[in-house]
């Protein structure tokens, strides 16, 4: 089998490439994309030239192999635009697409960028305020279908429209295993209703029973308040690793599924209304080593375990159970660290109190001890494992030993798109 780490050694970020397509000059023009993937060998390179690229609306068939992907990247990074009604749709595998900006227009499809087929990478992609402007109008700005692929050090900013900024679509039963990395997911404002506004979605409920296996990690998300759940996890064993949540008026949400990690990751709210921590749904999930800082309540607690009905459907909601919660350090947040009675009663159908929840080794801290904690006398006897190694402290202190522990916040210097740092400065 084939693996990420294998695939990506072969791309032409590591050398060995065979030959670039293109005319005397070794560039084609971006209307000349699918033709020239259509005839594309394993190994070639195809250089766009660099222009302005409006109405452009690409549907790319093409094959590579995990020794010789094909690559189709912009002549300078960033040196190609996609304005107007423009779209691209990849139909490939190993297929590595680099140095595009979309900017100044909307998609005439349902989505931006369309992934499809099986070890593809976007990369060094920028989607800059593009949107329809009819704001009611759907579409998803980058839209993963197929397995692993990989979507790193690309910049995301200022989507305006409904529906989610990236999308897994779930095989049925079986594991996607994308890979999402290193990105900046920048300025998504409050949606217009209160659901459709994610800015990452794995999955839906139809498929939400069987695993995933997709990865997100050390991406920055920057006030992106489109909806509740700025990251709605709708599938099993999904990794959210290292990543830095700033001013975000939503909350990371294990919606649907079993058995997430749930590790690293610095949530800052910094006393924005509407700011919140991270809710629970499910089995078998783990909470470990996060930093909870400033949050406003959003979700009823820094950390919510979520009541659910008895016998929910696949869209319903699955009470937290079984759930491991270690080594976080909750500080400054408005309301209590750990909710364990999340919307317990909401509805004459919420009446399943979470079960199985252990918590050690966490660090919380507010203005005072009472409060710290809620709800945990909704739980049934011995569903509520709280060992000695959690440590309470007031007036929001925590010992520096504990706080040094907590990496720096990421920042827009050192994720996203390399090329277009610069011009953000």
């Amino acid at each position: 089998m084939v693996t990420m780490r294998d695939f990506l050694k072969s791309t032409f970020l590591a050398g060995g490439v065979a030959f670039i397509v293109g005319t005397a000059d070794g560039q084609i023009p971006a209307t000349e994309l699918p033709a020239a993937i259509a005839e594309a060998k394993p190994g070639d390179v195809i250089v766009v030239r660099d222009g302005i690229y409006p109405n452009h609306n690409l549907s790319l068939s093409g094959a590579g192999t995990a020794e010789a992907p094909i690559i189709i990247r912009a002549e300078t990074p960033g040196g190609v635009i996609f304005s107007g009604q423009s779209a691209l749709r990849l139909r490939t595998d190993f297929a590595i697409v680099s140095g595009f900006h979309f900017k100044e227009g909307a998609s005439p499809e349902k989505y931006v960028i369309e992934v499809d087929g099986k070890h593809c990478r976007l990369t060094e992609v920028v989607i800059e305020s593009y949107n329809p402007k009819d704001s009611k109008k759907e579409d998803k700005w980058v839209s993963l279908k197929g397995t692993n692929h990989r979507v790193d050090a690309s910049s995301f900013m200022n989507k305006t429209s409904r529906s989610v900024t990236l999308i897994v679509w779930r095989q049925k039963g079986g594991a996607e295993s994308h890979v999402i990395a290193g990105n900046l997911f920048l300025g998504r404002p409050k949606g217009a209703s209160g659901n459709g506004f994610e800015t990452i979605r794995i999955g839906t409920s139809d498929e939400s029973e069987s695993d995933s296996g997709t990865v997100i990690e050390g991406n920055l998300f920057e006030s992106c308040d489109g909806e509740m759940e700025a990251l709605s996890i709708k599938a099993g064993k999904v990794t959210i690793r290292g990543n830095t949540l700033i001013k975000c008026a939503g909350t990371i949400t294990l919606r649907h599924g079993d058995g997430s990690l749930v590790e690293k990751n610095l949530i800052a709210g910094k006393n924005k209304k509407e700011t919140g921590g991270i809710r629970i749904y499910g089995k078998n999930h783990v909470i470990r080593g996060n930093a909870i800082i400033g949050t406003t309540r959003r979700s009823g607690g820094a950390i919510t375990l979520m009541s659910g009905t008895k016998n929910p459907k696949l869209n319903g909601y699955q009470t937290a159970r079984s759930i491991s919660i270690e080594a976080n350090l909750l500080a400054a947040n408005e309301g209590p660290c750990f909710k364990f009675d999340g919307e317990m009663g909401k509805g004459k159908d919420r009446t399943e109190a979470p079960t199985s929840i252990s918590a050690q080794g966490n660090f919380l801290s507010g203005d005072k001890a009472e409060g710290l904690l809620e709800g945990a006398e909704k739980l049934g006897a011995g569903d509520l494992i709280w060992a000695a190694s959690n440590e309470l402290f007031v007036k929001n202190r925590i010992p520096k030993e504990v706080t040094r522990t907590i990496p720096p916040p990421l920042n827009c210097s050192m994720v996203g798109s390399k090329w277009f740092r610069k011009r953000m400065q």
